[in-house]
């Protein structure tokens, strides 16, 4: 309350020529009613449930305009995930002396009516602590003119991120063409220096401009060049990290930017998890892959010979910048491979993706940017309520392993060289959807418009042939195992999948059959 949201919001829709709405209001006129005397008659729950219905109503219209909220408008996490999810949420922030002041100025403030106002505001800025921190972006008010804090706020909704909830751990994923530079030297703001991580490959094609910005914005900048291939995913990539950041002084205010593909955002993760227990970290994926599975949910790791993965840590980036331009030098194979996570992504949650997939595969393959700007959208937006509905994989984000159980074993066992990491997963879909049929959880038709989906986007969609029985010896080192049991996760529909509780022995009879 009391930080500016009414007079940055009408400022901010004055400039973009959209409707302002003040959700008070709404609710005054919907109630007949004063909020101060709908507090004190009918109590907070009755003014909360009532908000809550006007900005569902607000959020159902689907228009483009400036919502100015209450400060309680999003304590439910519930109705917070919603408006992240379809909206622009930005966080405005001013210390307590300064909301004390304007909450005097304008009065009816119910929630202040107590002898030491500072305090109550005080104990509701930390009651409330971890819901505003899950915002797309916060801006500070205090002192700064009301122009210029409507100005941040209306480049905040130009860019149209999508946020990434996760308590005081939250971010944003950008989207942009050439953007990659600027961003990163916007959220390194504050580091004592930068340690930028890239690998052999994608060193001389995209990492020199971000180089550049950031050594405009920081006094050091090192680079780290990993060598290139899921093959090099492993301790020793980890360790060159470690080296260099010692020998160039990182401390804990230090930040690592990776600029790269899945490897590099996985093991550069897992190094700022790891340096001096933990240090910032900005993931500039440049890879189709990456940007919409490895960059997003904080999911860090390195490969060990028997299995992918199994060494790693969940650690949070504090920005993903998805600079659409790198996709332009991906090649084929990598680019093809990919497109097998967004298929996975489109069964678990966005029934529209994989129409969208069915109609337009030529384009998709055709690198058609407006569509694959979509694709990328779409994949990290279901990616995105996943994380924030389950963080660190205790339930639903156990989900998005669709078809990693047996496509990780595959990848494993070829070295991680015979196959890339979406091929793998291509086939893993496979073999998930022909489990799903054989336990009686996944429709044929459902089977047989997936493997057709694959084949028109050139992935590989037959089981014929593969390693199974070597494959299925793996199995066991799926990290959703527990004791002899294992979690495997089935499409019941497009866009509905679950878990389903499955011994291991039994699993891998099962994956050794398939062929």
């Amino acid at each position: 309350m009391a930080t500016g949201k009414s007079t940055a919001g009408r400022l901010v829709a004055q400039r973009e020529g959209v409707p302002f709405v003040d959700l008070d209001a709404l609710v005054e006129q919907r109630a007949g009613s004063s909020v101060a005397r709908i507090f004190h008659e009918r109590g907070e729950a009755a003014f909360r449930a009532l908000e809550r219905e006007e900005l569902g109503q607000l959020l159902d219209a689907g228009q483009s305009q400036v919502v100015a909220l209450g400060g309680g408008a999003l304590t439910r996490r519930a109705a917070r995930l919603d408006a992240l999810d379809r909206s622009v949420v930005v966080l405005l922030e001013a210390p307590v002396g300064e909301i004390l002041r304007r909450a005097r100025i304008h009065g009816g403030r119910p929630l202040l009516d107590v002898p030491d106002p500072a305090d109550r505001i005080a104990e509701l800025l930390e009651q409330r602590r971890g819901g505003y921190l899950e915002a797309h972006a916060r801006v500070a008010t205090g002192g700064v003119e009301p122009a210029a804090v409507a100005e941040q706020v209306a480049e905040v909704w130009r860019r149209d991120p999508v946020a990434v909830a996760a308590g005081d751990r939250s971010y944003a994923v950008d989207f942009g063409h050439g953007s990659a530079a600027a961003r990163a030297a916007e959220l390194v703001q504050g580091a004592s220096m930068a340690l930028l991580v890239t690998d052999s490959n994608v060193a001389p094609l995209h990492a020199a401009p971000v180089e550049q910005a950031l050594a405009a914005a920081l006094p050091t900048v090192e680079r780290v060049v990993l060598d290139a291939g899921e093959q090099h995913k492993n301790i020793q990539a980890l360790q060159r990290i470690w080296q260099a950041a010692l020998a160039a002084g990182a401390d804990r205010s230090s930040v690592l930017v990776a600029v790269g593909g899945g490897v590099v955002s996985d093991v550069a993760g897992f190094a700022a998890a790891t340096w001096m227990r933990g240090i910032r970290w900005v993931a500039a994926p440049t890879t189709l892959l990456a940007m919409v599975d490895a960059s997003v949910g904080g999911k860090t790791a390195v490969d060990l010979d028997s299995g992918k993965n199994l060494v790693g840590a969940f650690w949070q980036p504090r920005g993903v910048i998805c600079d659409m331009a790198t996709l332009a030098t991906e090649p084929e194979r990598g680019y093809v491979g990919a497109l097998a996570e967004i298929v996975k992504t489109a069964l678990i949650g966005d029934p529209e993706l994989f129409s969208l997939l069915e109609a337009n595969a030529a384009a998709v393959l055709g690198r058609d940017p407006d569509l694959l700007a979509q694709l990328v959208r779409r994949s990290v937006r279901v990616k995105a309520r996943v994380v924030g509905l389950d963080e660190r994989e205790s339930g639903l984000r156990a989900t998005l392993n669709l078809g990693h159980t047996v496509g990780h074993a595959l990848e494993a066992q070829g070295g991680y060289t015979r196959l890339t990491h979406g091929e793998a997963v291509s086939l893993g879909l496979v073999a998930a959807l022909a489990i799903g049929q054989e336990l009686g959880q996944t429709p044929a038709a459902l089977v047989e418009r997936t493997v057709e989906l694959l084949g028109s986007l050139g992935l590989p969609a037959s089981l014929e042939g593969e390693p199974l029985a070597e494959a299925a010896g793996l199995v066991g080192y799926d990290k959703k195992r527990s004791g002899d049991r294992l979690r495997f996760i089935v499409v019941r529909d497009v866009g509905r999948v679950e878990a389903v509780d499955l011994p291991v022995e039994g699993l891998r009879e099962r994956v050794r059959r398939l062929g």
